[in-house]
């Protein structure tokens, strides 16, 4: 069987599992099961992490895909909760789930003991990842606690552009937005272009969403359990306050994440789930 799972612990102490098949490879980190590399084979990687990054416990990892959870954004009601959520820092634990040549199932997963500040309840978080020629995330959260709560959540894809202003997103046509830079709503337009720094939460249908990233490839992005997508670019000016991140690397990303953000954030009963998949992969653009 052609396949390899490798465990390393960096100086820093954070500890990043390696997966490689015949089909793709990936790397993760168990501190927010956060991806930092994803590349079928043959392809590029689909993944961007800045250079800036020096990969530090206690601090959400700069690029690849966070995991926002069990809010997204600044908390509503406790101005000193951390910005989205408490998922990005904690150690997942593991367990690989099956593996062969073409693709490898990891499970990783997080429970809350209600002692969280600005999340006072009982929860499970548990990820199942897919690595082959796509990555498949299945986030499951499920009440434990015995009063219901509201979820809202994202997986903060970065994807690489290599040219900014020639990026175009199809898929999200027509489709109602939020725009949290100035609070007004609008429609998303048929001829997108990133000219400024974006801001906006998309309440869509959920249908597949596709980059094309100007390198002769189109990311696409499949979704299931969420009917709401964050574009995300901080532009010149917020990019240079951010943490791990160059002043010029807003050039070279652009943030779609699957989500349940605004309207589209879930109520949760006492021991009831909810599943929030993305699936990620390339094509060539004609």
């Amino acid at each position: 069987m052609s396949t390899t799972l490798s465990e390393t612990t960096l100086d820093s102490g954070l500890v990043r599992l390696s997966i490689e098949n015949q089909a793709g490879r990936a790397e993760l980190y168990t501190q927010g099961a956060h991806l930092t590399a994803f590349q079928p084979n043959g392809q590029p990687d689909l993944l961007w992490v800045s250079g800036a990054e020096t990969f530090q416990p206690g601090r959400a990892i700069r690029g690849g895909i966070p995991i926002c959870w069990p809010w997204f954004g600044d908390h509503d009601s406790v101005p000193n909760a951390p910005a989205h959520g408490v998922a990005r820092t904690r150690i997942w634990d593991w367990e690989l789930l099956a593996e062969s040549d073409q693709r490898t199932d990891l499970k990783l997963w997080l429970e809350t003991d209600g002692t969280d500040l600005g999340f006072p309840h009982r929860a499970r978080a548990e990820l199942l990842l897919s690595v082959g020629n796509s990555l498949v995330m299945a986030m499951t959260t499920t009440n434990l606690s015995s009063q219901p709560f509201q979820l809202s959540q994202a997986l903060h894809s970065y994807f690489p552009v290599t040219d900014l202003s020639r990026a175009a997103i199809a898929g999200l046509d027509g489709q109602f937005y939020l725009d949290k830079l100035t609070g007004q709503t609008a429609t998303w337009p048929t001829q997108f272009r990133v000219d400024r720094e974006v801001d906006r939460v998309v309440l869509d249908r959920g249908d597949t969403v596709r980059l094309n990233r100007g390198d002769g490839h189109i990311t696409q992005i499949k979704r299931q359990g969420s009917r709401s997508m964050v574009v995300w670019n901080p532009w010149i000016e917020k990019s240079k306050t951010l943490s791990s991140f160059y002043p010029d690397d807003y050039q070279r990303m652009l943030c779609l994440e699957t989500a349940n953000a605004a309207e589209d954030a879930r109520l949760l009963k006492p021991g009831h789930s909810h599943t929030l998949i993305c699936e990620i992969s390339s094509e060539q653009s004609h």
